[in-house]
């Protein structure tokens, strides 16, 4: 049985999330009535799937037997992906904190 959530769907769904508030986060500063709650859901989004894939991702790492060479990048990646997903979230959100 495949687990139901995974790096590979997190990474997805958190990169377009993060890519969409991108997209949404200068015409939320133009029109802040009707663009604040769409930016702060996508960047929530986005935001939690990047602390998911640094849960699962150290999750890995801690209990699982070294897998060598070929699988550190992958988990560099991982980890700096979940990390801008995060820091990007933070940005954002602070961007319309002031409008509620």
């Amino acid at each position: 049985m495949r687990p139901l959530w995974t790096i590979r769907r997190a990474s997805g769904i958190g990169a377009s999330a993060g890519l969409v508030a991108l997209l949404i986060w200068p015409f939320a500063y133009i029109y802040p009535d009707a663009f604040a709650w769409p930016l702060l859901g996508t960047a929530a989004v986005a935001g939690l799937c990047g602390c998911s894939i640094l849960l699962i991702t150290l999750t890995d790492i801690l209990f699982h037997r070294p897998r060598g060479r070929r699988i550190r990048p992958v988990r560099i990646f991982d980890l700096a992906l979940g990390a801008a997903l995060v820091g990007l979230a933070l940005l954002e959100a602070e961007a319309v904190a002031g409008q509620f």
